[in-house]
């Protein structure tokens, strides 16, 4: 029989598609095979949309354009220009070096949308070369996509090639571990391209963020837009947009938190690096500076166009730093909010004669801040400079010029030394205490002259500067302070210094059409009386920057207030029986807090998307605060007694985003007295609640409280890692509000502890719930709650066999920790994993590679037209190869949403081997002989699960002839050795668990086989012949445990044996064939098999370590089966034998209530040669 030469051996189920001449084709074997149609039928292709819901996954199965070996789950190539591609499952590649999750080798695709999972060295990795174009149109990532390198790696690599990303849209996680979430790439004069990338998740990074990178002189990098409302992070920089040839990013808008340990924003240049366009509205942070622009070498440029900062900018050595030994130049520089540092707010810094570091110009409307110098400018030019706002330093000059030039057109604002209690004026930069520059036009930008700025043409708009009136002590210049401005009851009054009038006070009715800049030292603007409103404005200060007096009321609508720098003084503070309302506006603290409530009876309410950068302070009582649809990114603090905290959920904002419609708090509350919770808000395990007298959760109000199980209290182990846990107060419902416990890798049985929160009024076993669909909870106490798994699966879900396995989970201490299983959904995800240990296990299909093997050998015996002569001996040996399959559906119950529906489980069954056969002939009817062989057996699941093996065969059997009919009698023994490798894809895994695991074992069976065989010869024409024939067999099979070893929810299996009654029959049409030489025969046939016992499903005992018992599915056989058969024969005269068959079997799909069984067809093929002596 004949061995194959087979493809390389598979390591999980992977796929290839291909586009071309109007054509899609699908490869399932590295481009070996193409196929029309979807190859894998967990999947579906329909209206050129392909969707993947199992796992994709390649070890070592391909070779990229370089010819190295890589893995990949996904390749695709040509032209997909009209395929979407939606990933639910997960991908995955492993390789040494290259391996890859989806890997777009100069192909074009629509759009790649990923709910799933993707993760390799490189999640997604789009490649051009040889001049090629590697195109992704669209990439949406709401599920993971993570990379030990990249996440998502866009790449080009020669000449000419091109590598583009059209839009990219993350609302999920993209995370490179040691090198970026997202590289955009070139190199050797190729080009990378990202021309849409929207950031409202999360992308983390070991180095950068995102990654904007031209690797060599004509290579070029370029993202057109880049918009930020979630949170960037890398150790080294958030984004850094570096080139040694040209690196663009025509757009960047931060709406979120981009940070760092060293640059939150780094354009960074060998060759030319160019940000068009930066406009900050949130927060950029790091270690050294919050933006640095930096040229690294003579001849390199490093370009920032337009830079607006509406947020915060910090770094510990600069806020911004324009930095250069070449060319670095940030042409328009506007900031509206803060920029601080512990050195420099600013630093503009040419190294070199040769090098110049130029900002085209500034203008400053907020608050410019450094420890030593708010401008360091040190061999480079800053031209076109305004003031509008403040610029304050603490310890040397507030602007310093070493060298080269520092131009200041107008300089309204204030500038000024900080040195202790005194203020002294910078006058060379600054106006003058006192002064008012009404309906004054405010430079904010430039317009342009083909791309250019021209600093001739100025965009102005128009507001009213007024610096407050110096506050002195002993002598004019001897400056303590500022004097309020004051807002009473509708009513601006200010100081004006104008020589003309000798200096009056001053008062206006506020205009809400009117813009303001009011700048002062302390309490810039101090409110008192109704009836006050200020909009489209900007409060500045060193230290507050409003104070309400008492029984006052102020609404701030769409205004910026900056202050506290100081590290003391509150930005905004409430004195006392005040009403406060913010709509869509910023706060911002630097050092100290944000609002300050010292007073009583004070309302704060905090809506229409207002943004608090800083703490929320309240050292009165009576205050209440309300919260809704609005960023906190700070602490809120009560220190006296009866405050309230009104917290209202449903919000979609960065820092306080949505988890199932929730409000996420993050941050500490502490001190109040009560805080209610309206709608749905959550407390993350990292946020801190103390303090707070009671907590009510109104009607129709729901509180998830999210739980980190791995938090215990190390005396007696109760889980304590939760925000309440250190609070002192109580927890109540009212009208049914709910508390929901948000587990993740909770055991088996816990409790929760809630130390010194009581659990109060209205909190029952009906309104304490869990998400999770594993467990149930007791109130147990005032301050405890039970949470236990439940005990069978919910009573929906009638399947007592995956419930002995869930059984067999919980029977091992905390092993039921390693899901998170909190919606219907993930409950049938859970439900798929029981399934995979259950009906595709490798362990259950080794019997049947063995009962074919055996069979195999069987088939040579009696399927052998040759005879030995009396007295005699005949070698026989040859090659022999299966190839098939099953295919096995276990149906579910359809009573839910969510329930598991039906299951297929694919089984690609390969047996490959060899033989050597002996016969003597004992007279002329009688001969007996020898078989030895051995196979290589494989089966490949469709979970990502194979079990390889070995066979060794020994057997003997007789041939009596009796006229024209023979009669063969037969006995063997197999010996198998199996490696199983078990794929366990864990997709509800918890936090402490680990998503993909794969375990192995080694064990052996034992296979016994008898059978009896007849065949009769009729003549029915000249030298032509109808043989019927029979066979009827026993086969026994003793296969041995199990052990995976001791990693978490690894099995154990017993031992199990197994025996099959087979009868197959048949009929033969053969042509003999005399000529001069020998003997040639051509036959062709049709056989029956049925599996006269045996065909019935079986169980192997399974378990977790240490756990209960549960059964894992053999799954029954199909009884009936169809061979077509057709051999070619040749005897020589001189001995030599030779033959070559070939059979197709083909087995009627077989149905036992619970699951059908379907063979794929089974190919069957062999070559033997012999002698007779």
């Amino acid at each position: 029989m004949l061995l194959s030469c087979s493809a390389v051996i598979k390591a999980d189920d992977y796929l290839w598609i291909k586009g071309g001449s109007g054509t899609i084709e699908f490869s399932k074997d590295d481009g070996t095979k193409w196929e029309d149609g979807n190859p894998y039928t967990e999947n579906s292709w329909k209206d050129n949309t392909y969707i993947n819901n199992m796992v994709l996954s390649g070890n070592q199965n391909g070779k990229n354009v370089y010819g190295n070996i890589i893995g990949y789950g996904l390749r695709l190539s040509g032209n997909l220009k009209e395929v979407e591609f939606i990933n639910n499952g997960l991908i995955f590649g492993a390789e040494s070096f290259g391996s890859l999750g989806i890997y777009n080798e100069n192909g074009s695709i629509g759009s790649i949308k990923n709910n799933g999972a993707i993760s390799s060295r490189y999640g997604i990795y789009n490649l051009s070369k040889d001049s090629g174009s590697g195109v992704i149109e669209n990439l949406i990532n709401s599920g993971t996509i993570s990379g030990n390198n990249f996440g998502i790696y866009n790449s080009s690599t020669d000449s000419d090639s091109k590598s583009i990303i059209g839009s990219l849209i993350n609302i999920g996680i993209i995370s490179g571990t040691s090198e970026s979430g997202i590289c955009n790439s070139s190199f050797y004069s190729g080009s990378g391209s990202i021309e849409s990338l929207i950031n409202t998740g999360i992308i983390s990074s070991g180095k950068s963020g995102i990654w904007n990178y031209s690797t060599d002189s004509g290579s070029s990098s370029n993202i057109g837009s880049l918009l930020n409302i979630g949170s960037i992070s890398g150790d080294i920089s958030g984004i850094s947009n570096e080139s040694l040839g040209s690196g663009i990013i025509e757009n960047l808008q931060n709406a979120g938190v981009i940070s760092s340990g060293i640059s939150g924003i780094s354009n960074e240049s060998l060759g030319s690096s160019i940000i068009e366009n930066l406009q900050n509205a949130g927060v950029i942070s790091s270690g050294i500076s919050g933006i640095w622009n930096y040229s690294t070498s003579s001849g390199s440029s490093s370009n920032i166009g337009s830079l607006l900062n509406i947020g915060s900018i910090s770094g510990d050595i600069s806020g911004i730093s324009n930095e250069s030994l070449g060319l670095g130049i940030i042409e328009n520089l506007q900031n509206a909010g803060v920029i601080s540092s512990g050195i420099s707010g600013i630093w503009n810094y040419s190294t070199s004669s040769g090098s110049s570091s130029n900002i085209g110009s500034l203008q400053n409307v907020g608050v410019i801040y450094g420890e030593i110098n708010a401008i360091h400018n040190s061999g480079g030019t800053i031209n076109n400079a305004y003031n509008y706002g403040l610029l304050v330093s603490s310890s040397d000059f507030v602007v310093q010029n070493d060298r080269g030039t520092v131009d200041f057109i107008k300089s309204y604002g204030l500038a000024f030394k900080v040195d202790g209690d005194k203020y002294i004026l910078e006058e060379k930069y600054s106006g003058k205490f006192g002064e008012i520059y009404g309906n004054t036009d405010v430079v904010i930008g430039y317009e342009k002259d083909e791309g250019k700025f021209n600093f001739n043409k100025p965009i102005t708009d128009k507001y009213t500067i007024i610096n407050a009136k110096a506050k002195t002590k002993d002598s004019d210049d001897n400056v303590i302070g500022t004097e309020s401005l004051t807002l009473e009851n509708g009513k601006l009054k200010y100081y004006d210094s104008d020589e003309a009038s000798g200096g009056k006070d001053k008062e206006e009715i506020i205009d809400s059409t009117k813009k303001y800049i009011l700048n002062g030292i302390t309490d810039t603007l101090k409110v008192s009386g109704w009836y006050n409103e200020l909009n489209n404005s900007i409060v500045n200060a060193y230290k507050t920057a409003v104070v309400m007096d008492n029984n006052s009321i102020l609404t701030l609508d769409n205004t910026i207030v900056n202050g506290g720098l100081d590290g003391t003084s509150p930005v905004v503070s409430m004195t006392g029986n005040n009403n406060l309302i913010l709509k869509n506006t910023t706060v911002n603290a630097t050092k100290s807090s944000a609002i300050s409530m010292t007073g009583t009876d004070s309302i704060l309410s905090i809506e229409e998307k207002s943004i608090i950068n800083g703490k929320i302070e309240l050292a009165g009582a009576n205050n209440i605060i309300t919260i809704k649809e609005s960023i906190i990114n700070g602490d809120i603090l009560a220190t006296a007694g009866n405050n309230t905290l009104n917290l209202i959920g449903n919000r979609d904002e960065k820092r306080v985003v949505l988890y199932n419609n929730t409000m996420n708090i993050f941050n500490e509350i502490s001190g109040f007295a009560n805080l209610n919770i309206v709608n749905n808000v959550a407390f993350y395990e990292n946020a801190k609640i103390t303090n707070v007298g009671k907590i009510n959760i109104q009607k129709d109000g729901i509180l998830v409280l999210r739980i980190d199980s791995t938090v215990k209290d190390s005396s007696n182990g109760k889980i304590k890692g939760h925000a309440l846990y250190e609070n002192t107060g109580t927890i109540k419902s009212i009208d049914c509000g709910k508390l929901l416990l948000a587990l993740n890798g909770a055991g088996k049985e816990n409790i929760i502890s809630f130390n010194t929160t009581t659990l109060g009024e209205g909190l029952n076993n009906d309104t304490i719930g869990t998400t999770s669909k594993l467990h149930t909870v007791d109130r147990i106490s005032d301050n405890e709650i039970m949470i236990s798994s439940i005990l069978d699966l919910p009573d929906y879900l009638k399947y007592p066999q995956l419930n002995k396995i869930y059984h067999g989970i919980l029977s091992v201490e905390d092993l039921i920790g390693n899901f998170n299983v909190d919606d219907d959904e993930k409950l049938s995800t859970f439900l798929g994993y029981l399934n995979d240990i259950y009906a595709g296990n490798p362990y259950s299909y080794s019997n049947e590679l063995s009962r074919k093997s055996a069979g195999m050998f069987r088939d040579i015996v009696t399927d052998n037209i040759f005879k030995a002569d009396a007295g005699k001996w005949m070698i026989y040996g040859g090659l022999t190869h299966v190839d098939g399959g099953t295919k096995d559906t276990y149906y579910g119950k359809g009573y839910y949403t969510y329930d598991i529906g039906s299951s297929d489980m694919d089984a690609d069954t390969k047996i490959t081997g060899a033989y050597m056969l002996g016969e003597y002939g004992i007279s002329d009817t009688l001969t007996s002989g020898v078989v030895i062989g051995g196979n290589k057996l494989k089966s490949d699941l469709s979970n990502g699960s194979k079990v390889d093996g070995s066979a060794l065969y020994l057997g003997a059997y007789a041939k009596k002839y009796i006229g024209n009919l023979k009669v063969t009698a037969g006995a063997g023994f197999q010996y198998g050795d199996y490696d199983a490798d078990r794929i366990a894809v864990n997709k509800v895994a918890s936090s402490t668990a680990e998503p993909v695991m794969q375990y192995s074992d080694n064990y052996n069976d034992m296979t016994y086989d008898i059978y009896l065989n007849g065949r009769y010869s009729h003549q029915v024409g000249e030298n032509l012949f109808l043989e019927p024939y029979g066979t009827l067999s026993y086969t026994y099979i003793d296969q041995d445990g199990a052990n995976e070893g001791s990693k978490a929810l690894a099995i154990e299996t017993d031992s199990k044996s197994f025996d099959y009654t087979v009868g197959k029959i048949g009929v033969d049409l053969k042509k003999v064939i005399p000529h001069e030489k020998g003997t040639s025969t051509l036959t062709a046939g049709v056989s029956y098999t049925k599996i006269l016992d045996g065909a019935e499903e079986e169980y192997i005992t399974g378990r977790f370590k240490g756990g209960s018992d549960f059964d894992i599915l053999v799954a029954h056989k199909n009884e009936h089966s169809i061979g077509l058969n057709a051999k070619y024969a040749l005897e020589l005269e001189n001995g030599v034998l030779f033959d070559i068959k070939g059979t197709y079997s083909v087995e009627r799909d077989s149905h036992n209530g619970s699951g059908k069984n379907k063979t794929k067809g089974e190919w069957i093929a062999g070559a033997g040669m012999g002698y007779k002596f």
